[in-house]
């Protein structure tokens, strides 16, 4: 199974955003200052992948947090699904689960039968597993590698080309192209010029959001 899988497309996207921003937050401070910062240039990269690697294994755990509540709650509503005096304190907490999803659409009372539905259907099946060792262990190292490796792509001009200022502009172009892909693949649409759109969109969101970083001494 990949990422995607577990935190959903969405969030297995952010991450490579997320490494670009802070490894284009670090790069940027090269522009127009080139000489100031040449004898600086491998430790500012270094800091730079290092909080990649850093942002890529906390959200890992803060991942697979979630996702140990989620499976303790599922299986509460699951239990109390089975015990017919407990089938209130089932729905109250699919309320809480699916209230703030597209069923806020409905009103309240088809809300009330649908959730009364689930608890018949939930009633009937096994308690979810809880989370395994093996799936942890892919969540965390899964979130570590986009992370870092979209940080990796970004810094890697500057050890190969010796021109600081060259390796800047190949580092911004391939940090924009990862915006764009993150944003191509978390779109929802599967038309193709609603991917596109949806890249070019996390691209300029991206790019903003690192020149108001670099503004506000991030």
């Amino acid at each position: 199974m990949h990422l995607a899988d577990y935190i959903g497309k969405y969030w297995a996207g952010a991450e490579v955003m997320y490494g670009v921003i802070i490894a284009m937050s670090f790069t940027s401070v090269f522009r127009g200052n080139a000489l100031v910062f040449e004898s600086m240039l491998y430790k500012t990269i270094f800091a730079a992948l290092f909080c990649c690697i850093a942002w890529g294994i906390a959200d890992g755990l803060f991942y697979i947090w979630e996702r140990r509540y989620n499976i303790k709650q599922e299986n509460n509503i699951i239990q109390f699904s089975k015990l017919a005096q407990q089938n209130e304190s089932a729905i109250h907490l699919i309320e809480e689960q699916l209230d703030d999803t597209i069923l806020r659409n409905l009103n309240n009372e088809s809300r009330q039968q649908l959730y009364k539905s689930l608890v018949q259907y939930l009633s009937k099946v096994d308690i979810r597993a809880s989370m395994s060792s093996h799936e942890t262990l892919i969540i965390i190292i899964s979130t570590f590698m986009l992370s870092a490796g979209a940080g990796l792509i970004v810094v890697i001009p500057f050890f190969v080309i010796s021109n600081v200022e060259q390796a800047l502009d190949i580092s911004n172009m391939l940090g924009i192209l990862l915006l764009f892909g993150a944003g191509y693949f978390r779109a929802l649409e599967r038309s193709l010029f609603s991917k596109i759109t949806y890249g070019f969109g996390s691209a300029l969101i991206g790019i903003i959001i690192v020149v108001i970083t670099i503004v506000l001494g991030g």
